[in-house]
């Protein structure tokens, strides 16, 4: 029994050293360490996946007692490595990681994938010895016996101090967005380090000079040899208008497309009279991140992770192009844009003081309509986030026009087949509210005509559901089924009065190249800054990426195909399975993917 323990310490050793050794090759072509603690923290990352390591070993000691299974140790630590070889193969050449739609294009169209038949035949032979050596390490006296048992014991000793080491640099560089340390994080797989804030300013007080209490200064432009994205391609060219309309961005949470009527919110249902409306729209994501994301940057949202490690080198183009223009930027919400790095991504250029964060929707409509009365001449862009119909879904009790309510909210996390009726209900009168608040905005950017000359564009920032798949799911965040990712668009544009309505799949990757051409004077193709299309020169078809705080997808022809889960079904009921077989589209897909990505 001590021998084989001496094994499992052993093999557990030799694993983080050969990972610590491609985590070496994954980092090669990123940034070069520029000072101390760059240089700590590209060591600390080994202790990341070190400790990862010695935790799943332990876990796995019981296997040591069950004579053949314990053989099992090694097949395990050949897969996890065949696993990192597998990824950096992949991100050399893809600028992304490994997922499941990887998997399934290698084994069933890896001719498609452009991989020469003698290169599998090589990787397989690589693959048969990295087993082969594995299993001689865990085995072999020579690899190392007991007296070898204290040293292995000391350096695996090393990566919990490498992990503690990675946390703490990890929690000041998300404070204080230092890209000298987040910059590292899209080059590794299966990477997520202890990123909260809450303990950022103590970090700073035991070590200030290490770890200055201060945000980190990139500059604006891009310099593209020193990271992985190429955003934009080229800066569009544009030629404002003689008198440049304003803009009225307005986010509804949680608000799924079949809400969007007359019963539930007259109000903005009487503006959709005189506005385009979208009746087939997605959000870029099941969650509010990517939805955010993907309607400020018009990007899809796997550029969100790239992003949000460099939010000052990589603004919006369409932010910086209506601070360039002139524009008087201002933001109303109930949500903070903290997290996640969404002030610095979305309104960099904003001041602190034309920022309001309120504690309730009424303050921020309260504040959106004083403002109205205080505007200096200039077009200007305002974004309103309104957050009532986020569960557990808030409104005056006079707005409780739906009814049964709920006896306890969220009770539905009790019996995943609760009456939905309900919640719902519940949920509606959240958006009744919501849109009473509406009303007041647009009636008074009626009156002060500030509708006259502006273009409006209301929409979510993701769906909800309430176990309309009728398989347990409540909320948003866990499929990509219209109920969680089908939000209303409208957009009504200067001087506008008749309806129009749009069939075509539109996403939220278009509203920015729309703005930019439509409201900016942009004249440059999209495809310089955006994943997005013209809403008003919409495809027939077409395809899309979709996200949530974990997940991502590919939806084409309404299948899903959850890239996270290796999951296929039908974007309208999830019930039904359905294969994604159109790997064409798959693959433009992937070129998009890849626009913005810097080629090696």
């Amino acid at each position: 029994m001590k021998q084989r323990l001496n094994d499992q310490i052993k093999l557990t050793f030799y694993l983080c050293l050969l990972t610590a050794g491609v985590v070496a090759l994954f980092l090669r072509d990123a940034p070069a360490a520029a000072g101390a603690l760059p240089w700590v923290y590209q060591f600390s990352i080994a202790g990341y996946y070190g400790s990862l390591l010695i935790i799943i070993s332990l876990l796995l000691s019981p296997l040591n007692l069950l004579g053949p299974l314990r053989w099992l140790l090694p097949v395990l630590g050949w897969i996890w490595l065949m696993y990192l070889v597998i990824d950096l193969a992949v991100f050399n050449l893809y600028r992304f990681h490994l997922d499941w739609l990887m998997v399934r294009m290698f084994v069933f169209d890896f001719r498609g994938m452009g991989i020469p038949p003698f290169v599998l035949v090589l990787a397989g032979s690589i693959a048969l010895l990295m087993l082969a050596l594995l299993l001689w390490l865990y085995a072999a006296r020579r690899a190392g016996t007991s007296r070898h048992l204290p040293w292995f014991a000391a350096a695996l000793l090393l990566m919990p101090a490498g992990l503690s080491a990675n946390s703490v640099i990890n929690i000041w560089a998300a404070q204080f967005t230092r890209e000298e340390i987040t910059g590292y994080r899209p080059y590794m797989p299966l990477y997520y380090p202890v990123e909260s804030g809450s303990h950022a300013q103590r970090i700073s007080d035991w070590w200030p000079e290490m770890f200055p209490a201060s945000h980190g200064q990139a500059t604006r432009v891009a310099d593209q040899s020193a990271g992985i994205v190429q955003y934009p391609l080229h800066s569009p060219e544009c030629t404002p208008s003689q008198t440049p309309p304003s803009i009225l961005m307005i986010v509804v949470e949680s608000w799924q497309a079949d809400s969007l009527t007359p019963e539930i919110m007259p109000r903005l249902s009487a503006f959709a009279a005189r506005a385009t409306r979208f009746d087939k729209h997605l959000s870029s994501g099941a969650v509010t991140v990517p939805g955010l994301f993907g309607l400020m940057y018009g990007l899809h949202p796997n550029y969100f992770e790239l992003f949000k490690t460099s939010p000052a080198r990589y603004p919006s183009v369409f932010t910086e192009t209506l601070h360039q223009q002139g524009y008087q930027s201002r933001v109303f919400t109930s949500s903070s844009l903290d997290g996640f790095s969404l002030g610095k991504l979305f309104f960099g250029r904003v001041p602190e003081s034309q920022i309001h964060t309120e504690k309730s929707d009424e303050q921020v409509v309260a504040k959106y309509l004083s403002s109205l009365q205080n505007t200096t001449a200039g077009p200007r862009f305002d974004f309103l986030f309104l957050t009532s119909s986020h569960s557990p879904y808030t409104y005056p009790e006079d707005y409780a026009r739906f009814k049964p309510l709920p006896t306890l909210k969220g009770g539905f996390a009790l019996d995943k087949q609760a009456d939905k009726v309900p919640y719902k209900n519940d949920y509606h009168n959240s958006l009744f509210y919501s849109d009473a608040l509406l009303g007041r905005v647009l009636e008074a950017a009626r009156k002060s005509g500030v509708l006259d000359t502006s273009w409006v564009v209301i929409t979510g920032d993701h769906a909800e559901e309430f176990n309309e798949n009728g398989l347990g799911y409540w909320g948003h965040g866990s499929n990509f089924t219209r109920w969680q990712t089908q939000t209303p668009l409208l957009v009504m544009a200067p001087g506008q009065f008749a309806a129009r309505r749009e069939t075509k799949l539109s996403l939220h990757q278009d509203i920015v190249p729309t703005l930019m051409q439509e409201a900016l004077g942009c004249k440059s193709p999209a495809e310089a800054y955006s994943n997005g299309m013209n809403l008003f020169h919409l495809p027939q078809q077409r395809g899309t990426l979709l996200a949530s705080y974990m997940m991502q997808a590919y939806w084409v022809d309404d299948i899903v195909f959850d890239r996270t889960t290796n999951r296929s079904y039908d974007w309208r009921d999830m019930k039904q399975t359905r294969t994604l077989s159109d790997m064409d589209a798959v693959r433009g897909l992937m070129d998009e993917e890849r626009r913005f990505l810097v080629r090696r």
